[in-house]
């Protein structure tokens, strides 16, 4: 038999708790707040939700309630930021919710932390969110490799591999998030794009029939740089006071990197090339 008090929500568990509508910096802990004054975090790692699974929360947020309360921190007076729970306040809407069980966290905590954390105990993210969500914790807090280890519960190789995916092209991070190819086949192909490889090879990279060992063989070619091109970099970071590198395939298809220290120096760069 279905429990009565669950339909109502978590209000009907808590008695007299009150309604938050205007909140005062001395509510803490548990809140019933109105889903009108909670916002989500544009910033927070997950950038898809999967409408299927969304769908089938707010079933059963309509039959049982919304038994695990949505953590917040505040906006400002008013209003509240998710910093974990954005797929139960998302289902919450399309059952027709108007009130969330809320735990308000103290200001001292990261909520970037905090999120990251979450999102990675209860539903795999995509690596390449993963990844950038470590990046924005490491050059918000100036974290080590090491240190953000120990506070997300991975290895240090772990967060050290995942860093180096963000430089992989697009096409092949997609092939990465959806499972099509391993980290190890990621790594090997960091600094390829597509147009250094024929269809067929293409084929054969998303279909899992080429291993980690060939896509190697092909970098250590692919590796080999002509004296001219060497020459050229040389040129153009005299010209521009910044190293480069220049990268072509056999179509004359390529692109121009250039690296900077810091953001003076991108900010330099950016007024430079814009003049």
């Amino acid at each position: 038999m279905v429990n009565k008090k669950l339909g109502k929500g978590l209000s009907s568990l808590l008695g007299d708790k009150k309604i938050i509508q205007n909140s005062s910096s001395e509510n803490k802990g548990l809140l019933l707040v109105s889903i009108e004054k909670i916002f989500r975090d544009e910033s927070q790692p997950r950038k898809e939700f999967d409408k299927e699974k969304i769908d089938e929360l707010a079933q059963s947020i309509k039959k049982n309630g919304l038994i695990q309360p949505i953590i917040l921190i505040r906006k400002d007076n008013d209003n509240f930021t998710i910093v974990a729970g954005e797929r139960r306040w998302r289902a919450a809407q399309l059952a027709d919710l108007k009130i969330l069980p809320s735990l308000l966290i103290p200001d001292d905590l990261d909520k970037d932390e905090i999120s990251l954390i979450e999102n990675i105990q209860r539903e795999d993210l995509k690596i390449s969110e993963e990844a950038m969500a470590y990046l924005r914790l490491i050059e918000k807090n100036n974290y080590t490799h090491e240190n953000l280890a120990n506070i997300v519960g991975k290895s240090r190789s772990h967060i050290t591999n995942l860093l180096r995916i963000l430089n992989l092209h697009e096409y092949f991070s997609d092939l990465l998030n959806k499972g099509k190819i391993s980290m190890g086949h990621a790594r090997a192909l960091i600094g390829k794009t597509p147009d250094d490889f024929d269809e067929n090879t293409l084929n054969q990279i998303e279909k899992g029939k080429l291993t980690v060992r060939d896509l190697e063989k092909n970098k250590k070619k692919a590796s080999i740089t002509e004296p001219n091109l060497i020459n050229e970099e040389l040129n153009l970071s005299s010209t521009i006071g910044f190293k480069t590198k220049i990268t072509y395939n056999s179509k004359g298809k390529g692109y121009i990197k250039i690296f900077y220290e810091n953001l003076e120096q991108y900010n330099f760069l950016i007024n430079k090339l814009k003049n």
